[in-house]
């Protein structure tokens, strides 16, 4: 049978949920995580302000970079500046594996670092399985930007790899460079849309770490970190200087 709440103190309370020992509290702010993060991605990429937001707009600007390299005789600087952005999603690849260590390691030897955290004022103690759960979610979060940063860095090298094949002038006609300069255009995009899921992981991972401390600042982080990912995608000075849909 599943507990009923009676008080709001019951939110507190430990109760045994899906067989594990936690509170609702724990199990909200679980379930408000997992709503903000898939939901988020979901709306981000399929909502109906999905062609106004930071990620549209710098498409915007990849396609006109492109346009531009089809049309100069010189691609070094193109192949470079790709280059560039291909050496951000190794570094933080890299450090998502370093990061995933250290949890691993983190769940064997747990026990002092749950002593701390109890130590602090006002925190909610967790009961072993709980607190391995909470790493273990750290750990889901961090694979999942590991291999969005990782395909990335594969598709920046694919991006690389199609602005040195652009076809010259004298080779081929404006429409035929203007086609190739598209699908790489779409290529380097795809590459900003998975480094930007990578980074948006990131974001909630630091709102993870407070589940540590309580479930309630965990619902607080994940809302925090909720309304800063919104408000720099569709409400930030950044997209008003790169240029709404139609600029």
């Amino acid at each position: 049978m599943t507990p009923e709440l009676t008080s709001w103190s019951d939110l507190l309370s430990p109760v045994a949920i899906a067989g594990i020992d936690m509170t609702w509290l724990d199990a909200l702010a679980f379930l408000w995580f997992a709503l903000s993060t898939i939901g988020y991605g979901v709306f981000a990429r399929y909502g109906p302000a999905a062609r106004n937001n930071l990620i549209a707009a710098i498409q915007r600007q990849r396609e006109a970079w492109m346009v531009n390299m089809a049309r100069r005789a010189d691609r070094v600087t193109d192949v470079l500046l790709v280059s560039n952005l291909a050496t951000g999603n190794t570094f933080f690849a890299s450090t998502s594996v370093i990061l995933l260590g250290a949890l691993s390691a983190l769940l064997g030897a747990g026990e002092t670092a749950q002593q701390i955290v109890a130590g602090l004022p006002h925190a909610h103690a967790a009961p072993p399985v709980l607190w391995n759960i909470k790493i273990l979610t750290l750990m889901a979060v961090f694979v999942y930007a590991f291999f969005k940063f990782a395909w990335a860095f594969r598709l920046a090298h694919y991006a690389m790899i199609l602005v040195g094949a652009a076809p010259m002038a004298q080779e081929a006609t404006e429409g035929v460079r203007l086609e190739h300069a598209a699908r790489t255009a779409r290529l380097a995009g795809i590459a900003g849309e998975h480094s930007n899921s990578g980074l948006r992981a990131y974001y909630f991972a630091i709102a993870g770490c407070a589940w540590f401390y309580h479930p309630l600042a965990f619902i607080i982080a994940t809302t925090w970190v909720l309304l800063i990912v919104i408000r720099r995608e569709y409400l930030s000075r950044s997209l008003a200087i790169i240029g709404p849909a139609g600029h």
